[in-house]
């Protein structure tokens, strides 16, 4: 009986293990299949100083870093464009203010901004609170 006893167990006990592994397994390869691919932003933020203006062109450009270009932005046909929050033509825009806003990438080289908030003095940044360490 004990002859018969402990082979049975241990086989129950070896199966066992092997089919929750297998199953550990399946649901490793379902989980990484079903997470969806991570979604691109369509648009994105934008905010400089300008330092140009085309109205014949329709593009606004902004002051870029060290060593890099101009940053040139098209403007939509639809875009909504604001001067210190009311509405403004692209026209009233000089060189010099200050602007914020969300543009889409067309191309590798091409952007088109979609809203264009310009202010004519530097707003001014929100800043997070310091947290104070009460350390004793």
């Amino acid at each position: 009986m004990k002859k018969l006893i402990t082979p049975l167990l241990s086989a129950a006990i070896i199966f066992g293990g092997l089919f929750i592994s297998t199953s550990a397994h399946a649901d490793d390869e379902k989980s990484a299949a079903e997470k969806p691919a991570k979604k691109k932003r369509e648009f994105l933020p934008f905010r400089g100083q300008i330092k140009a203006v085309d109205v014949e062109e329709n593009t606004i450009s902004l002051n870029a870093a060290k060593g890099k270009p101009d940053r040139v932005f098209g403007l939509a046909k639809d875009a909504k464009l604001t001067l210190d929050g009311k509405k403004a033509k692209l026209a009233e825009i000089k060189a010099g203010m200050y602007v914020g806003g969300s543009y889409k990438r067309i191309s590798e080289t091409k952007t088109e901004a979609r809203t264009v908030n310009v202010h004519t003095k530097k707003p001014e940044r929100k800043k997070k609170p310091k947290k104070s360490e009460d350390k004793k």
